[in-house]
């Protein structure tokens, strides 16, 4: 993915690695040709970039979810394979400093969006030390109340230093940067929305994991915790997108990671973006 450009506001992907796992498992039933079609299926498995978002507005630095960190951690354990913990190493060549991100926004708790969140070692400290760490409050009470290993290694540190910010779910985050609520693969789920001039973005975290579920949105994977929930959100996403003309930047699409929909008579499809 180029960067993209909303009015004054910047978005860049960066990668941390990809994953891949059965396609069986992830999307159980649904029709692998309809997903082949726009990338990411090799073999029986389909593939799940790592890919977090850059965002620069109005003078800030803002980084949109941080990988999975240094390994697969209990992925590896439940049939995910892939590269990962590159993240690092991926901001150093495009010349950032973590130093210089002011703000981490978490799209939501899972262990693949919160690993670089701080360094590796015995006593984790925050990857990125002048960063304030968001996270919806929704989000927070529901994973606080849990024993989660990767939350209690990646953002508890981050809630004794003081880093954890705590916000409303539609909170914004800088001008032209906003939280959107779509709640279902957790709990407190928000996607960002990237609003400026007159031209919009939005980053989907998992509210959808492959364009194919943008042009069939009924389509929830079982790592979602309410799949219903999840359904509804993703319906109400692919209709403001569509309604709005918003680009759809998806951290687990495949290249080039963003698209629109397209209405064709009845049928919404999915337009990678220069296609």
């Amino acid at each position: 993915m180029q960067t993209l450009t909303f009015g004054s506001i910047t978005v860049d992907a960066v990668s941390d690695g990809e994953l891949f796992l059965p396609f069986a498992r992830m999307f159980p039933g649904a029709d692998a040709a309809a997903f082949a079609r726009h990338g990411g299926i090799k073999g029986e498995a389909i593939s799940a970039p790592l890919t977090t978002f850059l965002v620069r507005a109005a003078g800030r630095t803002i980084l949109v979810d941080t990988g999975i960190g240094a390994d697969l951690g209990s992925l590896g354990r439940f049939g995910f394979g892939g590269t990962c913990g590159l993240l690092p190493a991926a901001l150093t060549a495009a010349a950032i400093d973590p130093a210089t991100v002011d703000t981490v926004v978490s799209t939501h708790l899972h262990s693949d969006h919160i690993g670089w969140n701080v360094t590796v070692g015995d006593e984790p400290r925050p990857l990125f030390p002048n960063a304030r760490y968001v996270v919806s409050r929704t989000e927070w009470a529901f994973w606080s109340a849990t024993s989660d290993s990767t939350v209690a290694r990646c953002v508890r540190p981050l809630e004794r230093s003081g880093h954890l910010e705590l916000v409303p779910d539609d909170h914004v985050v800088a001008p032209g940067i906003s939280l959107l609520p779509t709640p279902g693969h957790t709990p407190g789920h928000v996607s960002v929305l990237v609003l400026d001039g007159g031209e919009g973005g939005v980053i989907t975290g998992d509210a959808a994991h492959h364009p194919a579920e943008m042009e069939n949105p009924d389509l929830s994977p079982p790592f979602d915790s309410d799949p219903v929930l999840s359904a509804a959100s993703r319906r109400a996403l692919v209709e403001r997108v569509e309604a709005e003309g918003l680009v759809v930047i998806g951290g687990h699409f495949p290249e080039p990671t963003a698209g629109r929909v397209v209405r064709v008579g009845k049928q919404r499809t999915w337009h990678w973006l220069g296609a």
